[in-house]
């Protein structure tokens, strides 16, 4: 099983791929898309959607898992965030790709075994599980690899039924 993980974002949008189709998870490819700030909020998702569906035309992933919104006090930044994990939704729609959302709390859980984990953990539990080198993932694209990951236990854990 193939999973594209994303940590969407409007300036930033990480992503992983990961390959679990032996007993160890492997990172195939990661990144991060950038948009500019000066363009207008729909230019910044047609960007993110259309480099994720070249992405998903180079890498054929059997699902996607998005790292779903957070946020404690300004609700108006986590609006254009909802905004790309909406475009990203209509994506994987149009290529029959199953989809998964998993909050900040069940990735930290799926990695750490702990709710409240620091980024930094998260970051070496990837690079851990992974076998990549510390640091080797930038901050977007290690919480992308984190959600694809968490998506990938959860698969195994329940059986493979949330595979499509």
């Amino acid at each position: 099983m193939h999973v594209l993980g994303i940590d969407p974002g409007i300036a930033s949008t990480g992503w992983g791929m990961i390959d679990g189709s032996t007993n160890r998870l492997t990172a195939v490819a990661y990144g991060t898309i950038r948009t500019q700030t000066d363009l207008p909020l729909e230019h910044r998702i047609l960007r993110i959607t259309e480099e994720v569906s070249s992405l998903i035309a180079a890498y054929t992933p059997d699902a996607m898992s998005i790292e779903d919104i957070f946020f404690l006090r300004n609700v108006s930044s986590a609006i254009p965030v909802a905004k790309v994990i909406g475009s990203l939704l209509h994506l994987t729609s149009l290529h029959e790709i199953a989809f998964a959302c998993y909050t900040p709390l069940q990735i930290k859980l799926a990695l750490t075994g702990m709710g409240k984990a620091s980024k930094t953990q998260v970051e070496h539990m990837v690079a851990f599980i992974l076998g990549l080198q510390r640091g080797k993932a930038l901050n977007h694209a290690s919480d992308a690899l984190a959600a694809a990951v968490c998506h990938m236990h959860t698969c195994r854990g329940l059986g493979g039924i949330l595979q499509q």
